[in-house]
């Protein structure tokens, strides 16, 4: 401080000198006021430069390295602590002051930071931290992949390979699957499958539809007079009525390899007709339970549509689907190879019963 103020003095004293030199020439009573305005100025010019305004940059650095070193090093003195941070005593404490009005809604007590100074010593009572980095299942990462995409800009590649690397390697898969087919943002381009769809079910145009079966593993062209597009268990579904089939079906839009509008049209579904499409957007009905074994839960539970009801032992699984038909859940089931079952309602339990005897008899 002694050399500071040192600085100061001389500049101040050259500041007064000038200033009556100007006052000796008879002027009109403004002219003198310019003179001593100007002679400040250059011993400004001399003085020490003000204080440069903190950067608050620097304190949210600071404050972030603040709570986990303090958490790991309990008790650590003001003094040592204020060093580590590369500031003085007098800023940490006005630092641990701010980080008190730290909080997360509802700002609850134990919502808020809790930091104290006991003697000259820095404790951390509850530091709210993470115990470790948040997993996103990849549904969720997809969602928010999609979400992502939609907004576009530079990062937007980034921002996907941030999300999917925040799913467990053995999901990375199942994501890629889910980013391909979730869709978001603007409309559809109109020459594409759900284009050539959404513009087919507005005129009540009838579509040829060239259609990957699963159960047959071939593909098939089907003539569908379009009803609806609807959302169940993490796919979409166009629901209309099979030419070839004689009645309404759901096909999977992933499954659909071309779409071609026809000249023909179609009166609207009826009530009834549409209500059965609402299978495919609402659940309805008693849900479906299953019991799943050690290797297939892990799966299981990472599907939309798919909740939680009981953990067993050995690290299985007891799950509930609602909307499910009896027919689905016994699909479901046998696609997880021997570690699943249908337990409940007595309806479904049977369906999978008769199933899995008419398989065996088959093999037998």
């Amino acid at each position: 401080m002694s050399a500071a103020g040192s600085k100061r003095r001389p500049a101040a004293a050259r500041a007064k000198a000038p200033a009556k030199a100007p006052a000796a020439k008879a002027k009109p009573a403004a002219t003198p006021a310019r003179g001593p305005a100007r002679a400040p100025s250059r011993a400004a010019a001399r003085a020490p430069a003000a204080p440069k305004k903190a950067d608050p940059r620097d304190r949210l650095r600071r404050v972030l390295f603040l709570v986990p070193y303090a958490v790991r090093h309990p008790g650590i003195p003001v003094r040592d602590l204020a060093r580590r941070c590369g500031c003085t005593e007098k800023e940490l404490l006005e630092d641990l002051d701010f980080l008190l009005e730290v909080g997360s809604p509802p700002f609850a007590p134990d919502d808020f930071l809790d930091l104290y100074v006991e003697g000259d010593r820095v404790y951390v009572a509850l530091h709210q931290s993470f115990s470790r980095p948040p997993r996103f299942t990849e549904s969720e990462a997809a969602a928010l992949a999609a979400a992502a995409a939609a907004l576009g800009g530079e990062g937007r590649e980034r921002a996907v390979k941030a999300l999917r690397d925040s799913v467990p390697r053995d999901r990375r898969a199942s994501f890629d699957e889910l980013v391909e087919r979730i869709y978001a943002g603007a409309p559809p381009a109109r020459d594409s499958v759900l284009g050539r769809l959404q513009r087919a079910i507005a005129e009540r145009r009838a579509v040829r539809l060239a259609y990957h079966s699963a159960s047959r593993d071939a593909e098939t062209e089907r003539t569908v007079r379009p009803y609806t597009l609807a959302q169940r268990f993490g796919h979409w579904y166009l629901y209309g009525h099979d030419a070839e089939r004689g009645k309404a079906l759901a096909f999977r839009l992933d499954r659909i390899r071309e779409c071609a509008l026809l000249q023909d049209r179609f009166e609207p579904p009826t009530e009834a007709e549409l209500a059965r499409a609402r299978l495919f957007s609402e659940a309805a009905g008693e849900p479906v339970r299953i019991r799943l074994g050690a290797e297939a839960a892990p799966w299981a539970l990472s599907r939309p549509g798919i909740s939680l009801v009981e953990r067993t032992p050995g690290g299985g699984a007891v799950v509930e689907v609602a909307g499910a038909g009896n027919d689905w859940a016994t699909r479901f089931a046998l696609s997880l190879g021997g570690g699943a079952e249908v337990v409940a309602p007595a309806a479904a339990r049977r369906t999978f019963a008769e199933t899995v005897r008419r398989t065996l008899a088959r093999y037998a």
